[in-house]
């Protein structure tokens, strides 16, 4: 989710291409995207992707449904039946926002009925209820991978001299409430077009401010479909990462040992380590930092070096 410009049409596309590589890795780029389908509430837009190149995809020919008002959810549906015919494996419906708030979408039903409180037991039971059925991939037993628009919240609060006066709240999805909690994962995507998850069921990407990509889709495909231990792998990735760190450490040490004559050296060392970043002993660093602290040695030790033949030559 996110505001209109946020990149989350390219995301989308992106991730099911990586989900369905993954799945599929015997078949061609052509017969991957022919797995993808896009509903388009957003006036075609999506197409204009088409033949672009983007973190290495080509966007390919995906199945395409311009679907205009009313977004009622039998029509959605209808377009959902249409792609699975054609064996799409993967439905991007972008976006959700239309199915909430656009002509024939549940609030519409709701007015229709009276718009009444009481008016939402049925428009609940008669679209609401059967939408997140449908968006979740549980009605078509399909991956679905849903946008939905955000706007700029805002509200009336007092300032420090009681004065009540307008003030932005944040974003917020253009849909029910609880819309974004009916998903395993869910995707907040600025305007710089980078990616943190709002809900993560898959616990996979904790952390991330990156842009959506491919490889989102395949740890996605690994998590929901293969049965592969991501988190074994992530172990023995730690595990692999934690043996390179006590290696990269005792070359330091011994390093530092062989230099330990070299008094601007040593006094060098100790003022790096004494920075806010590795006030730390090398073993408690951060894996990051341990290299760029090794090639920064490494440099420094090269300078005094060259400086020792420079003043034997002279």
């Amino acid at each position: 989710m996110g505001a209109s410009g946020a990149g989350k049409t390219l995301g989308a596309l992106l991730v099911a291409f990586g989900h369905m590589k993954e799945t599929h890795p015997e078949l061609s780029d052509e017969q991957i995207w022919d797995k993808i389908g896009l509903v388009d509430t957003e006036h075609e837009r999506a197409l204009v992707y088409e033949g672009m190149v983007h973190q290495g995809v080509t966007i390919g020919q995906f199945w395409h449904c311009d679907l205009k008002a009313p977004y009622s959810v039998a029509r959605f549906s209808a377009e959902f039946d249409a792609l699975k015919a054609e064996g799409v494996e993967i439905i991007i419906v972008d976006s959700t926002t239309h199915a909430w708030e656009g002509t024939g979408g549940v609030l519409d039903l709701q007015q229709t009925l009276g718009g009444r409180f009481q008016d939402w037991n049925t428009a609940n039971k008669e679209a609401y209820y059967p939408l997140v059925s449908l968006f979740t991939g549980e009605k078509h037993n399909v991956h679905v991978y849903n946008t939905m628009r955000t706007k700029q919240e805002y509200a009336m609060t007092p300032d420090a001299n009681g004065k009540m006066g307008v003030q932005k709240m944040g974003t917020k999805p253009v849909q029910r409430d609880q819309f974004e909690y009916e998903f395993q994962v869910v995707f907040s995507v600025d305007m710089e077009h980078k990616a943190t998850t709002s809900k993560d069921n898959s616990g996979l990407f904790e952390g991330m401010d990156a842009k959506l990509s491919p490889e989102v889709g395949k740890k996605l495909s690994q998590w929901l479909d293969t049965g592969v231990d991501i988190f074994a792998e992530r172990r023995a990735k730690e595990a692999e990462q934690n043996l390179k760190r006590l290696a990269l450490i005792e070359e330091m040490e011994m390093l530092l040992q062989q230099n330990s004559d070299i008094k601007e050296l040593v006094a060098w060392v100790d003022k790096m380590q004494k920075h806010p970043t590795l006030n730390k002993p090398l073993e408690d660093m951060p894996y990051d930092v341990l290299i760029k602290f090794h090639t920064a040695l490494l440099a420094e030790i090269q300078k005094h070096e060259t400086t020792k033949t420079q003043e034997e030559g002279n």
